[in-house]
């Protein structure tokens, strides 16, 4: 059984940019053979999908990205 995410953040074209330079190394590579991630930057934001072969990696895969985008959100809006 494959277990799936996706998740569409609306951003402004700027802030999508950033966050997508900036997780790019990360998707390129994912270090479990359990998950997989794509990233997709959108005129109006940016969706994230997450595969994995069972639940667990699932959360895991989502906790990590979800906390880099927030990482990236905070930094940026705090300048």
């Amino acid at each position: 059984m494959n277990f799936k995410l996706n998740v569409f953040l609306h951003l402004g074209e700027e802030e999508a940019r950033i966050i997508y330079r900036a997780l790019l190394p990360e998707v390129k590579d994912v270090p479990s053979r359990r998950a997989s991630v794509d990233l997709e930057l959108r005129e109006d934001g940016i969706l994230l999908s997450i595969s994995a072969a069972d639940p667990v990696a699932l959360r895991a895969a989502s906790n990590s990205f979800l906390r880099f985008i927030d990482s990236v959100l905070r930094s940026i809006r705090s300048l």
